[in-house]
């Protein structure tokens, strides 16, 4: 089941809190980013441009200076840049007659001519390049650390001077306390320090690799004072915002929403529970506030006075559909409905028939008031009966004028025969105290026929009352014995029904929509016969099916057949399948309906599985859960027949529905009943509110339609 998160008033003023915190934090992050990245560019610029301008005039030092000089300026570089340590390495051994010059002691014979450059051979040779230009080629025991002393001889007008020159092909200079040999040893960039290489041409050829480590101190103390600089900025503005919230959260929100909102639903509950207690509120908030509970108070007493008028009406319908009015007993309609349950839950005992057969001389003789009399004390005598004799699960019913019947549940035969001798008994003595001049009132016992239906009964009872009316004494029973082998014969041909798959399926009882007349759904109707190809009621069929437990392998087969006809055939009504309670209640039945529509996900859009209200109630819980599970396959839910004796009109929006068809004793004969009116209007209502379809069952008069479209129900059957 998927739970979904209720996001209250408080709870999105917090993730509205929540998400301006993530806008600040955004802000504040990008800008420490932005200033931190800046820092590192001005740096890295900075660096690049002293750099480049010391190292452009070390290319022309490294040629015309002397040693001096030259360590001078990388002294100077190292001092004054952010580089902690500089390295010359040579890869040619490159130098000129100033460079010969400038390391003698000779500097000033500058426009004397030079020949003879020679060195020890230990350390290599010299070859002379144009320009005045000359190439030391090292020896292999040549140390660059060491300088190279080379011999020349310097002429002018016959002036033949022999000189010599020591030249340094290696230069490293570093800052104080800086050892770059181990920075060398770690072979790695720290975060503080970063190692450049810059090669510096000559002759179009490499002539000098210039190695350097950049100190980058400078640049993490700038940003870590950026960051604690950020962070006080940050935690400042997150606390001042944090103040700025609770206090917008305290002052108005809690105290003139939630507050005021927690007192509307409270009251709302309590209206919902029929407390109708409403106190209004004395604290001034707002006068917007104010005023709506003031409407709030007078909506309340209005809701009171149409739920009051609800509420009589209710009780007048359900007297009129369901009690007797003279006497008070349930009429046929209840007598129906208790031989259904019983037909559900698969009881026993007996049912009776009985007739006040004098009633039609008597009201004759005495006048309807003596004769309305009369019916109210035979009523109290048969009661008084049951009471006598202890007969807990008995009720007396009447249907109309002298027609009674009785339901004696889990009663023995020989417990039904006592009664029955002492009702005769009691019966030919109220004739007697009424002047009755023949028998007052004949009666007959049926044991009850879980696999019959209430025409069936009705029939067997017929037969049993003119058997008693024939007869010597006031009544006959019908022994259990004689019906035993017709259950058996029953049981087997569902069985071999099921088992065999000797049924059909048609497709009938369409549904209609009001608004425009369109077929919006029509009923599976399984087609059976017996052996004898006797067509079998459904009622009965199903009834044995849960008896010999195969209920559920047929609701199987159904579905199936149902499946491969929505797949065989293009509409766009959908198809009601009427289910057995036991398939609901079977989890292996709804594990192999998930698997069914896993792979069918567009057929089960058109399937509506069907619950009549009376099987619903008898187990509310089971009936929800499968309704969620229905949903959850894509299928839909219809409760047929639905009656107040069944749920009560407030319980159907917790029953997930999709559809709701009313039992037809609620949209016959409206158009003039002004009781009937108010109930399916209060059932519209509750249909509109949670988008359940409202249908009215076997409409047929146009007035009555009529009246179903004037009150705004969906769609009728009028089959």
């Amino acid at each position: 089941m998927k739970y979904k998160i209720k996001f209250t008033l408080g709870i999105k003023f917090a993730l509205s809190a929540l998400f301006f915190l993530l806008l600040v934090t955004t802000v504040f992050v990008y800008n420490y980013f932005s200033y931190k990245a800046a820092i590192k560019s001005e740096f890295d610029e900075r660096v690049k441009y002293s750099t480049e301008i010391v190292f452009e005039e070390l290319t022309q030092s490294l040629l015309n200076s002397s040693h001096e000089s030259v360590l001078s300026m990388l002294s100077s570089v190292v001092k004054t840049t952010e580089i902690s340590s500089i390295k010359l390495s040579y890869k040619r051994f490159l130098f000129s007659k100033e460079t010969l010059l400038r390391n003698s002691n000779y500097q000033q014979n500058s426009d004397w001519g030079i020949n003879d450059v020679v060195t020890d051979a230990k350390n290599g040779n010299v070859t002379a390049l144009d320009n005045n230009m000359y190439e030391f080629l090292s020896a292999k025991s040549f140390n660059p650390q060491e300088p190279v002393v080379f011999k020349f001889f310097l002429y002018k007008n016959e002036i033949l001077i022999n000189a010599v020159s020591k030249i340094y092909f290696g230069y490293e200079v570093s800052k104080k306390d800086f050892n770059p040999d181990s920075f060398d040893k770690s072979k790695t960039e720290t975060t503080l320090f970063l190692r450049e290489k810059k090669n510096i041409s000559l002759l179009n050829k490499p002539f000098v690799e210039l190695q350097y480590i950049i100190d980058q101190s400078t640049v993490k103390e700038k940003t870590a004072f950026l960051l604690r600089t950020y962070l006080i900025y940050y935690f400042l503005a997150v606390l001042l915002l944090g103040v700025i919230f609770i206090g917008i959260y305290i002052i108005f929100i809690k105290k003139m929403l939630l507050n005021s909102i927690k007192y509307f639903k409270d009251t709302m509950a309590e209206t919902l529970n029929n407390n109708f207690v409403f106190n209004d509120k004395k604290e001034v908030i707002n006068e917007d506030i104010d005023e709506a509970f003031r409407l709030l108070g007078n909506i309340t007493k209005k809701y009171i006075i149409v739920l009051n008028e609800l509420n009589i009406n209710k009780n007048i319908l359900e007297r009129k559909i369901f009690t007797d009015d003279l006497t008070g007993l349930p009429n046929q309609k209840v007598f129906e409905l208790d031989l259904k349950n019983m037909f559900i839950v698969g009881s026993d005992g007996f049912v009776g028939t009985i007739k006040l057969e004098s009633l039609g001389d008597f009201t004759k003789k005495f006048g309807s008031a003596l004769a309305n009399h009369f019916i109210e004390e035979f009523a109290n005598v048969v009661q008084n009966k049951f009471y006598e004799l202890d007969l807990q699960e008995a009720t007396l019913y009447r249907f109309f004028g002298s027609e009674f019947a009785m339901i004696l549940k889990n009663e023995s035969e020989e417990k039904i025969l006592e009664f029955s001798r002492n009702l005769a008994q009691e019966l030919q003595e109220m004739g007697m105290r009424y002047e009755v001049e023949n028998k007052s009132a004949y009666f007959g016992f049926i044991p009850f026929d879980k696999y019959g239906t209430i025409e069936s009964i009705l029939h067997s009872l017929s037969d049993a009352y003119n058997i008693a009316k024939n007869s010597e004494n006031y009544y006959y029973v019908v022994s259990p014995s004689e019906v035993l082998d017709k259950f058996s014969i029953i049981e087997q041909n569902v069985r071999e029904i099921i088992e065999n798959n000797s049924f059909e399926i048609e497709y009938g009882f369409e549904t209609r929509s009001i608004e425009n007349d369109e077929i919006i759904m029509l009923e599976a109707i399984p087609v059976l016969y017996d052996k004898n190809k006797e067509k079998f009621a459904i009622g009965v069929f199903i009834s044995a099916a849960e008896k010999i437990k195969l209920a559920v392998s047929f609701d199987k087969k159904i579905i199936e057949s149902v499946v491969d006809y929505i797949k065989a055939n293009n509409f766009k009504y959908s198809i009601v399948i009427n289910l057995s309670m036991l398939s609901l209640k079977d989890n292996e039945f709804l594990t192999w309906l998930h698997s069914l529509f896993l792979f069918n996900e567009n057929i089960s859009k058109k399937i509506i599985f069907s619950m009549t209200s009376y099987n619903a109630s008898t187990d509310v819980e089971v009936f929800k859960n499968f309704a969620h599970e229905v949903h959850r396959f894509g299928a839909k839910i219809i409760l047929k027949r639905f009656s107040i004796n069944d749920f009560a009109i407030e319980q159907l929006g917790e029953l997930h529905l999709d559809y709701l068809r009313i039992n037809k004793d609620y949209t016959t004969n409206i158009f003039n009943d002004r009781d009937k009116k108010h109930f399916l209007r209060t059932v519209v209502n509750l249909g509109q509110s949670h988008e359940i379809v409202i249908i009215g069952d076997t409409i047929r008069d146009e007035r009555d339609i009529a009246a179903c479209a004037s009150i705004g129900l969906d769609a009728i059957s009028n089959y």
